[in-house]
């Protein structure tokens, strides 16, 4: 039998699956999975048939490759208004959520060999997208730092990063798993940095309206001359609680549409033209309902931070806390302890090479009854592991 190549080979399954499975294994009364990042919000916009002239695409058809027009119109309308400046729909690229989005970018802009430095902890597949694409990850601690110390240099600590292979800088915010959130000074020097070192940046925006500060959510397109550089990735899993849908969109420099748009053909040809539809209804979503998910997500994070006994870091925006777990010396058997009490925590190395000794809590993926129950166990589970040292 012909051997497997690939870059992703050494890189273990889901580790999310992992602790859901041993949920499943050790079958506790009242199961909470704070493990994945979801809400308990209906979605914005449900499956339904529609005609033809609503859409200009009926539901039968395949969409085009960039995405069905009218969608792309919509998104780069959205666009317009968040930057404050006209957004071509040429610069509009329908994808198959988030992940697509990145993986198209790092297919487009990386050659064998490229580094990409990643502002971290982050998002948990981030480094295997890069890999898949065959460049090299390169983490760089930042958030917690910036967590402990706002006045943390954590510019000095990219600069340092940057070798001659490097050819962008990733990051989400507000950052998923900290809750941390880079303000416009930050941006503004990140996007300085990446104009001297002539890098990419590849703005990852999934939390965008779970952004909890004064100001609210910055497109950091949007600052300085970002928008020549910036791929922006946006998705309606988390703003519009459509997850199953798969659908998200990229936002582009201007001229690289035809590179992304072949890359997307190349590994998706085109999105689900019902997801599309349902995207596009989705958009509709007043502006009010949106602020009222964002208010009840926002509570969700006061509720958990009053009941954790265990030290967690403060949270700015997005779904999760990170829970610090360096007094007990093992994080991953605090995961395992919780599964088998019932409660599910995605572990931290997941989130950087650094975090083996942090753990993560989604506080909106269950109702508030049912997290504070979960709390309660996880700080029991914490006493009881700080007992035995």
């Amino acid at each position: 039998m012909p051997s497997l190549a690939s870059p992703l080979s050494d890189i273990a399954p889901s580790p999310l699956v992992a602790v859901q499975q041993l949920l499943r294994d050790h079958a506790h009364a009242l199961p909470v999975g704070l493990h994945q990042g979801k809400t308990v919000f209906e979605p914005c916009a449900r499956p339904r048939v529609w005609e033809r002239a609503d859409f200009g695409i009926s539901a039968h058809e395949h969409a085009p490759p960039a995405g069905v027009p009218a969608l792309r119109e919509a998104f780069a309308a959205a666009a317009s208004a968040r930057r404050g400046a006209t957004v071509d729909v040429d610069q509009v690229l329908v994808t198959g959520g988030a992940t697509h989005a990145i993986g198209v970018v790092l297919r487009a802009v990386l050659a064998p060999g490229d580094e990409v430095v990643i502002l971290s902890p982050q998002w948990l597949f981030a480094t295997g997208l890069v890999r898949a694409a065959g460049g090299v990850p390169r983490e760089v601690p930042v958030f917690l730092e910036l967590c402990a110390d706002p006045g943390f240099d954590f510019l000095g600590a990219v600069e340092q990063a940057v070798t001659d292979r490097t050819r962008a800088i990733y990051f989400n915010n507000p950052n998923n798993p900290t809750g941390f959130r880079l303000d416009e000074q930050a941006l503004a020097g990140l996007t300085e940095l990446a104009e001297r070192h002539d890098l990419w940046l590849i703005a990852d925006n999934a939390y965008e309206n779970y952004d909890f500060s004064q100001d609210g959510f910055l497109d950091s397109a949007a600052v300085g001359r970002a928008a020549e550089r910036t791929f922006s990735v946006h998705t309606c899993s988390k703003t519009y609680a459509m997850p199953g849908a798969r659908v998200g969109h990229l936002v582009s420099p201007p001229g690289c549409e035809e590179a992304l748009t072949k890359w997307s053909l190349h590994t998706l040809y085109s999105v689900s033209t019902p997801s599309q539809f349902a995207a596009y209804e989705a958009l509709a979503t007043p502006e009010s309902e949106l602020a009222d998910r964002r208010a009840r997500a926002y509570d969700a994070w006061r509720l958990a931070d009053e009941y954790l006994d265990i030290p967690h870091t403060a949270v700015s925006g997005t779904l999760y806390t990170f829970l610090d777990l360096s007094a007990l010396g093992d994080g991953e058997r605090f995961v395992r302890s919780c599964a088998e009490n019932g409660v599910g925590l995605a572990p931290g190395r997941v989130f950087g090479e650094h975090c083996r000794d942090w753990a993560r809590i989604c506080f909106t993926a269950a109702p508030p009854e049912a997290v504070r129950d979960a709390v309660q166990r996880i700080n029991k589970v914490y006493k009881e592991a700080i007992s035995e040292r």
